[in-house]
This record gives C-alpha cells, sequence and structure tokens, in this order.
C-alpha cells in the first residue's frame, strides 16, 4: 500500500467525522459504497448509503450540534480489499433535554473497505459503544422512547474483531 493510500483511509475516517458534524450527508458518496451495510448495533443495522444517509439525517436533525473524533486508525490491505480500526469518540448537544444537554460516548469503527473504480470506500462498518456518560435522554429521537446503548468490552471480545482476524501482518 502506498504512503497516499494510507492517506486516502485517514481521509475515508475523517471525511465522515465531518459529513456528521455539518450534516453534508453527500460526503457520504466519498466514504461508502452504494450497498455499504452499517451496523450500529442491535436494531441498529442499514444496508445500501441512500437508506444509511436518510436514516443518519433524521437521528442527526434533532440536534443542535455533535463533535466527533476520529484516532487510533490501523489498516491492513491486501489487493482491492483491506481492513481498518478506529477509535471514536462522539458528542451529542440537545438544548432543553430534561437531565441535561449532552450525551458522549467513545467506541470503535471495524471496517472492511473495497476499492471501486480504483477509489477506496468503506463496505461494512461495525460500530460499538465501549463507554458513554451524560445524559441518555438526549439519545431519543422519539420523546419518551428510551434508547439503550449496550457498551462493548475489547478486551471481551478482541479476539473477534474483524480487523485483528482479518490483517496479514509481515513476519
Amino acid at each position: 500500500m502506498s504512503q497516499s493510500e494510507a492517506d486516502t483511509i485517514l481521509t475515508l475516517v475523517h471525511l465522515y467525522a465531518l459529513a456528521i458534524d455539518t450534516q453534508q450527508w453527500d460526503l457520504f458518496d466519498e466514504v461508502f459504497t452504494p450497498d455499504v451495510i452499517a451496523d450500529y448495533g442491535e436494531g441498529a443495522v442499514w444496508t445500501g448509503l441512500d437508506t444509511f444517509k436518510q436514516i443518519f439525517a433524521v437521528i442527526h436533525a434533532v440536534y443542535s450540534g455533535t463533535q466527533h473524533t476520529m484516532s487510533n486508525t490501523l489498516w491492513d490491505f491486501q489487493g482491492n480489499e483491506g481492513w481498518a480500526m478506529t477509535y471514536g469518540h462522539f458528542r451529542l448537544i440537545k438544548p432543553g433535554t430534561p437531565g441535561g444537554d449532552f450525551w458522549e460516548g467513545q467506541g470503535y469503527y471495524d471496517d472492511r473497505l473495497v476499492k471501486v473504480k480504483g477509489k477506496w470506500r468503506i463496505q461494512h462498518r461495525i460500530n460499538r459503544i465501549t463507554w458513554s456518560g451524560g445524559n441518555p435522554k438526549v439519545l431519543e429521537t422519539t420523546p419518551g422512547v428510551p434508547v439503550v446503548v449496550p457498551i462493548t468490552s475489547l478486551h471481551d471480545i478482541g479476539g473477534d474483531l474483524r480487523f485483528l482476524k482479518e490483517r496479514k501482518p509481515n513476519k
């Protein structure tokens, strides 16, 4: 993998965060394949880029602001297929929410990437939360319907991470 391809992976990861925080959903076209599978946990799995964009637009419309920061990105590639693992920290702000205006979480993105017409795109994303704080009522997009956020422990599921299963380190 060339340095420019490595830079491309970081750009994809960071462009995703910028797309959400600016609510510029068409930027997802530069990040994901048209047939993307976006798995954000039980009850939150979407297939297809158009569906993913529409759902995320609705989910994020209730927030006055969000901030997604990405770090610790690792990647590995074999031909036209690759895997990336990225940590994320996310803050969601909804003023006037009883109990507090913000919720924040940390987690990871376990991505499968493919080359489409010579460009890297995320074809399958798994996102899990490893920590959360703040007011969980901020997550409610339908008032009175609580959102349950399961917490995943990386040390408990480490062997099941796709990135670790698929990577082929040079020995």
